[in-house]
């Protein structure tokens, strides 16, 4: 799904801006990276296209129709979080096949199909045997990797990840870092991942959006930006 946004900002009740009207178009199936330091922007401008949040000013366009008076759920956003808010109650299959058990009957797939759609997500996240077990008896990187199926589970247009690996250590930050793009060349998905981790967002992102200040500083692919910094502020984050 192409994304275009025209414009868009938000200002909050008390006048601070956290976004600054601003342009940026992403094409269909781009895994991009929202690199910048904490107060950046980047995560509003990630709650503003999957509607968690209202734009003060602007438009959001998906595949060239206006968006921003979607719902979040006619948004079909698939979104994964640093904490992986899985229901410690549910198995892990349960888990993931909440979101097309919770749809109306009328929209609901069949028992056979959730069936189906569960098992093969475990096979993509490359753990299928631990459909049985509880959240409380997985690794961070087991539940990130859970989470990050449930949110496929519904088909989503998009996928929409806020520092995904922050909450986990440095190995196994990188084994999911693989595991996200191959997850993401298997689905095809367009895919936004915030980060402050510029070798994150170097190694996993086909386009990288710095941002500073609620701000865009410059957008390109990672060699371009490591290559050519566009301004002060990139050369000195980069190098920081």
């Amino acid at each position: 799904m192409r994304i275009d946004i025209e414009d868009l900002a938000k200002t909050y009740d008390n006048g601070q801006p956290a976004l600054h009207p601003l342009r940026l178009s992403l094409p269909s199936g781009a895994l991009v990276a929202l690199l910048g330091p904490s107060g950046s922007g980047k995560t509003t401008l990630l709650r503003l296209l999957g509607g968690l949040e209202t734009p003060s000013a602007g438009q959001v366009r998906f595949d060239g129709v206006a968006a921003t008076g979607l719902s979040v759920q006619e948004r079909r956003a698939g979104f994964v979080f640093q904490h992986y808010a899985l229901f410690r109650h549910m198995t892990v299959f349960e888990n993931i096949a909440y979101g097309l058990r919770a749809r109306p009957r009328r929209t609901r797939p069949a028992r056979a199909e959730i069936d189906r759609r569960v098992h093969r997500l475990l096979a993509l996240i490359r753990l299928p045997e631990i459909g049985p077990r509880y959240p409380a008896q997985l690794s961070g990187g087991q539940r990130q990797r859970v989470a990050l199926a449930r949110a496929l589970a519904i088909e989503p247009r998009m996928l929409l990840l806020d520092e995904p690996f922050g909450a986990l250590d440095a190995q196994v930050r990188k084994e999911l870092r693989r595991s996200l793009r191959q997850i993401h060349e298997a689905t095809g998905l367009t895919t936004l991942f915030v980060t402050h981790d510029q070798d994150e967002a170097m190694e996993l992102a086909d386009l990288v959006v710095v941002m500073s200040m609620g701000r865009i500083e410059q957008i390109g692919p990672p060699a371009e930006i490591r290559a050519r910094p566009a301004t002060a502020f990139v050369r000195a984050f980069l190098t920081a």
